[in-house]
């Protein structure tokens, strides 16, 4: 692991009365990073160490001031002000771990963002301190003063979250999402909290931070994770175990955050000519991708790379067509009356829904079963609001329809008509004789079961992801030819036994253009030297702390000077 290297961080000072001018001097110079990451994935390892490189004082246009903010805080002050029922545990046991998963609960269940509003009220709290204010006026906005500040917050647990602190902060909001293998984390939690929870409470307790199937306002991890900008894997420990008479603990040399953490740093301040990795170019083509899918269901997208990096073909999840591919691929303009996606069809459905339905009203038609919709407990069962008025029969069999949905029959894939993105890049590569094996597969959704067979058997050697599929059962039905752990992996065949399938890391697609778009002069126009320039507009990472109405006017007023 390389040894961090100082970070200039650059605040344009040169400020003038024209339009270009006007609309960089409004700049707030302040940045807002968000960490996500299922329990025991160490998010505020990660906070952590980020704050010590913003902090970096010998940094050119001097250092960010830098505040560390805890959901985990806010929660417990939610519960002071509301009164809600103090915990009988301990702080640090694994009862109070899961009594703060209860209240995070309660706060979200009014609105999904609450957790998110009380953080926003403490950032606006830290700049008025920050700025020697001691009590920021309730009516009035505690304006950035334009020196160079950062927010962390540790840590979002749920995608309302997200979208009201990225809907607010825009363009100068960034998610990290730590990535952490499954059985490093139950490690983690299992040493955590040796005498109060056991192997199964541990196993509950991820499972409910991932995305708690009874409430959409209960943790929804799983949700906001895939909505990262940055991926970060904290799998590795950060520190050797200690050997027999030692007291200091060594650093792991695998322990690769502080050099991505620090390329992130690089990246939002310019520090540096970045530009990304075969990688992350990999899966900005995936995710280009699934924008031509017409799915009702969800667009995926896959890229596949060769042994030597190059993109050999790409897919998305669509109908397949007569003579070669999918809809919505070549350049021929397809008459309404030929395009049969299900999109865009006369009868727009979802054949796989449908089909579910079908099996579904087949077994509710069964003897057994049409006994049971007729027995009073039923309603009861089903937790069928209670009136004055007892539910109809078909109110009955609707409520047990929707229980059968949320079983395994809800997860069956087999009737959809789309060819999924993984097939569709394989058999695009297939029909232009390139071979996939030796290649990479870069993936926006984890692949099901039925690609994952299809994946093993072409040669590819790995597989990268972002959002996970729970429906798909690969590693239980493929566990000898698929593996998810990275550490100790070779690529088959060989030595290799396994194709890997594990978590992209690096610039997520959604910030790719944000982060290697050149937005400003690299050299010097007198010899040609490089020259690392400042963005006429303002940095692709800049937020107004203005309205764009205040703007308006500001621009109005300068008009008849304005030169920019």
């Amino acid at each position: 692991m390389a040894a961090a290297q100082p970070i200039p961080l650059i605040v344009n000072k040169r400020l003038g009365t024209g339009a270009r001018d006007i609309v960089k001097q409004h700049q707030a110079y302040e940045l807002f990073f968000a960490v996500v990451g299922h329990v025991g994935s160490g998010t505020t390892t990660i906070a952590e160490k980020l704050k010590t490189l913003l902090e970096n004082p010998t940094a050119i246009g001097g250092p960010y001031q830098v505040c560390i903010l805890k959901a985990r805080d806010v929660i417990e002050e939610w519960v002071k002000e509301v009164g809600h029922p103090p915990s009988t545990a301990d702080r640090g046991t694994f009862q109070y771990a899961k009594y703060l998963q209860d209240c995070g609960d309660a706060m979200r269940e009014g609105e999904h963002a609450a957790v998110a509003r009380r953080l926003v009220r403490r950032i606006r709290r830290a700049r008025a301190t920050m700025q020697g204010i001691e009590q920021p006026a309730a009516n009035q906005p505690v304006e950035p003063d334009g020196k160079p500040r950062a927010y962390i917050i540790d840590a979002l647990r749920h995608p309302a979250e997200v979208h009201l602190l990225r809907s607010l902060y825009q363009n100068a909001f960034a998610l990290i999402g730590v990535v952490c293998q499954d059985d490093v984390r139950r490690g983690r939690l299992v040493e955590k909290f040796p005498r109060n929870a056991g192997q199964a409470d541990v196993e509950d307790f991820m499972s409910r931070d991932a995305k708690d199937p009874d409430k959409k306002h209960g943790q929804r991890v799983t949700d906001a994770f895939h909505l990262a900008d940055f991926f970060i894997d904290n799998s590795e420990r950060r520190y050797l175990e200690l050997e027999r008479g030692e007291t200091d603990p060594q650093e792991n040399p695998d322990w690769n955050v502080p050099d991505d953490l620090q390329r992130l740093v690089r990246i939002v301040t310019h520090a540096k000519v970045e530009r990304p990795t075969t990688a992350e170019y990999a899966m900005y083509a995936a995710h280009g991708a699934k924008m031509r899918s017409a799915c009702l269901s969800r667009q995926v997208g896959a890229a596949l790379v060769d042994e030597r990096g190059n993109i050999a073909a790409t897919g998305a999840n669509e109908v397949p067509r007569a003579g070669g591919g999918v809809y919505g691929q070549g350049f021929e303009v397809v008459e309404p009356s030929a395009e049969h996606r299900c999109a865009f069809r006369k009868n727009v459905y979802c054949s796989n829904t449908k089909e579910q339905d079908a099996i579904i009203d087949k077994l509710l038609k069964l003897p057994t079963l049409e006994k049971l919709l007729k027995l009073p407990t039923l309603e009861k069962l089903l937790k069928l609001p209670t009136s004055e008025k007892s539910p109809s029969a078909d109110e009955v069999r609707q409520a047990l329809k929707n229980e059968l949905r949320r079983s395994p029959i809800g997860g069956l894939l087999e009737f959809s008509r789309a060819v999924h993105a993984e097939m569709d890049a394989l058999l695009s590569a297939a029909r232009q004789g390139i071979t996939p094996q030796g290649g990479r597969l870069f993936v926006t959704t984890y692949p099901c079961h039925y690609c994952a067979r299809h994946i093993v058997a072409s040669g590819v050697t790995e597989v990268q992801y972002i959002e996970p599929y729970p429906k798909s059962r690969a590693l239980d039905l493929h566990g000898d030819s698929i593996t998810h752990t990275v550490k100790g992996w070779t690529p088959p065949p060989g030595t290799g036994k396994r194709v890997l399938f594990r978590h992209f890391t690096g610039v997520a697609p959604r910030m790719f253009e944000r982060a290697f778009q050149k937005d400003r002069e690299l050299k010097s126009e007198a010899d040609g030297r490089f020259q690392m320039g400042e963005p006429d507009w303002g940095s692709a990472w800049g937020v107004s702390k203005v309205s764009y109405a205040d703007l308006e006017q500001q621009l109005d007023v300068e008009s008849g000077e304005s030169r920019g």
